[in-house]
């Protein structure tokens, strides 16, 4: 290694990657001066205003620039209207607020009672996602590069763990499932450990992010805009020219609907943005970066040179749609799929609700001129009621409620099942298995059931898998400096491991013929592999179940490993693998100790007779045919020739011996 590190185009790579490092934003906390707060989260450190270069007449951000570039966000967001519209009434549906929407849109019949039967959908899908939280394994594409991606397959899961994956996971599940889309933003953060900086995994709202219309894979978009508000007075400490500026952009971003009212008060509040864009030199692909507010540029890489952000020319973002739209990078939900049922459902409840409240209450018709007091006919607790003149059924007469058939109660369930059908949430994927109790029959119904929520799963581990590669992409740009991670492995061992540009920057590739001809350099790659495994109490008995039934079938008596790996190859079940390599494992144990005890038992007879003969017995359990005593093991047949050879020599010296 240290050979490869000599080489002369190795160093100036290494060299050129980590002035790459340096040039990031954290730069100006390296240099001792204050590092400001990431409004944005995703992990773009902010410089300090005052440490801008001088924009160069031939690059750099102008503010024409800026303004070209508002127009371009201000086309986005005309493309993206009708999503952000949804995203609104999704979120209403969401907190049981959707007869505001229907309200806006004129229907006369508004029920105020939801019923929460979406609600209930929403929440079986997320314990879905929960269930088969991903873990990556990392394949190697050379042989050379087994080592490195032994080292990734433990270390990445430690750096996703430092970043609080599994709440971003957690949180970006019920994103998904209500509105179709989870965004991921897999950034360097500068200014994490100290000022080292690491790798940075968060989430991003889809209400504020925005990308060319008509597209439907995110990395073929020309720009990206990320959207944050942040407080004026926070801003204009962190950048003290801002003092006095206005930071209005003009843009109308719309916002959630919240319980409380600071939401709404955006008056003290400046939308600060991260502007992505792709450029190509050549045949080179660069991606730069750029944040500003209002006018006002905050960091751009163009200021910094023309290296770009990240390497590998992408942006740092991963889109997870559920149910994909055609021209569109994002996806629909269960709450789009399933809120016209469920407002079926919630005029068709509030409407029996109704009913049944007109005739749980009485009410009657009466003339003005009845002469009844009133206050005493409602008031149940007086035993007599007054009235002026005589009485007469004319006076007042009760109002008959309406009666409802059965038709109506029976058209209200078919509804709940409707949408019970669409989202796939049948009983049996919610824990009612309709008399069932097996528990492997109980696991087989919910993986029947269970079809559309692993459909939506398999395209969040694809997601996952693109994170893992961003993450691996990262480490490869910005360790400059090797890293050590504690990896605490099989029976709680603890363990360290290494990774830095040694491993996974550029390598060097000479002639296997000729071993000191340098033929050029390769970037180490890496395949993703997504595995997970359910958790619930079900599937754990049926586990159980079937490692009681692989116990009394013999698979894992050693003596019949080569059977058992067999059966084994034939069947399909979780950590089948891990299984199949024990057992093996096991069976050339067993193989290997009997070679041993044959060779100890062989060279006993040769020098030991007694204890060759109490050896064999030991293995064999019981005495061997032919020998002189209870006790006594048959000697083997090389021994039994040794001895007559021996004999043999005894006789011919005693021979040779004189009279």
């Amino acid at each position: 290694m240290s050979e490869m590190r000599r080489d002369p185009e190795l160093m100036a790579m290494e060299q050129q990657m980590h002035a790459k490092a340096m040039a990031m934003p954290a730069m100006p906390a390296m240099q001792g001066q204050p590092m400001p707060a990431q409004p944005m989260g995703t992990g773009n450190a902010l410089p300090a205003q005052d440490n801008l270069p001088i924009l160069s007449p031939r690059m750099g951000m102008t503010k024409e620039r800026l303004r070209e570039a508002m127009q371009t966000l201000m086309r986005y967001k005309n493309g993206k209207n009708e999503m952000d519209q949804r995203l609104l009434d999704n979120e209403r549906w969401w907190d049981g607020r959707g007869w505001i929407t229907m309200a806006e849109s004129g229907n006369p019949f508004t029920a105020k009672r939801p019923t929460m039967w979406l609600f209930n959908v929403v929440m079986g899908k997320h314990a879905d996602m929960l269930e088969s939280y991903p873990e990556p394994a990392i394949l190697p594409r050379e042989k050379d590069d087994e080592k490195t991606a032994r080292i990734l397959s433990k270390v990445v899961p430690v750096v996703l763990e430092e970043n609080d994956f599994y709440s971003t996971y957690d949180d970006q599940a019920w994103e998904k499932n209500k509105n179709g889309t989870a965004i991921y933003a897999v950034p360097w953060d500068a200014d994490k450990h100290n000022g080292l900086g690491d790798v940075k995994v968060s989430q991003v709202d889809p209400l504020m992010i925005y990308w060319e219309p008509g597209i439907d894979d995110i990395q073929d978009s020309r720009n990206v805009f990320v959207l944050q508000w942040e407080d004026k007075d926070q801003l204009k400490a962190m950048y003290p020219k801002l003092e006095g500026e206005t930071l209005e952009s003009g843009f109308m971003q719309p916002i959630y609907e919240t319980e409380d009212s600071s939401g709404k008060q955006r008056s003290r509040y400046a939308l600060v943005i991260d502007w992505y864009y792709k450029t190509w030199q050549g045949k080179k692909k660069t991606l730069h970066f750029c944040k500003f507010v209002g006018d006002h540029v905050l960091y751009a890489t163009e200021n910094m040179g023309d290296q770009g952000l990240y390497d590998d020319g992408e942006y740092p973002f991963v889109v997870d749609a559920l149910f994909p739209i055609k021209g569109s990078i994002a996806g629909r939900g269960y709450i789009d799929i399933g809120k016209g049922t469920q407002e079926s459902i919630d005029l068709m409840d509030q409407a029996m609700v109704l009913n049944a409240m007109a005739g749980a209450v009485p009410r009657y018709f009466s003339p003005e001129d009845s002469g009844i007091n009133e206050k005493e006919f409602l008031d149940f607790t007086k035993p007599i009621v007054h009235v002026a003149g005589g009485i007469s059924d004319q006076r007042i007469r009760q109002i008959e409620p309406t009666q409802l058939n059965g038709i109506h109660v029976t058209m209200l369930q078919n509804k709940i099942e409707e949408l019970k059908q669409v989202t796939g949430n049948q009983d049996v994927s919610t824990g009612r298995a309709g008399g069932v109790t097996a528990a492997s029959a109980i696991a087989a119904l919910q993986d029947s059931a269970g079809r559309s929520s692993k459909a939506g799963i398999r395209g969040t581990w694809a997601a996952y898998a693109k994170i893992v590669q961003m993450v691996i992409s990262r480490m490869r740009q910005f360790y400059t400096v090797d890293r050590t991670f504690r990896i605490v492995g099989d029976q709680a061992a603890m363990e360290y491991m290494t990774i830095g540009a040694s491993q996974l920057g550029p390598q060097k590739i000479v002639n296997p013929i000729n071993p000191g001809e340098f033929m050029g350099v390769r970037i180490p790659e890496f395949d993703v592999s997504v595995h997970a495994q359910k958790e619930n109490a079900y599937s754990k008995m049926a586990q159980n179940e079937l490692a009681f039934q692989l116990l009394n079938a013999g698979i894992f008596n050693p003596q019949l490993a080569d059977q058992s790996i067999g059966v084994l190859e034939m069947m399909d079940f979780p950590k089948r693998e891990e299984l199949m390599q024990r057992v093996a494992k096991n069976g050339r144990l067993v193989k290997e100790m009997a070679m041993w005890q044959q060779m100890a038992l062989q060279l006993a007879s040769k020098y030991e007779p007694e204890t060759a003969r109490m050896m064999a017995s030991n293995i064999t359990g019981a005495p061997v045919q032919g020998t002189a005593s209870p006790g006594e093991a048959k000697m083997p047949e090389e021994t039994q020739e040794s001895e007559v050879t021996a004999k043999a020599r005894q006789r011919a010296e005693e021979s040779r011996r004189p009279a």
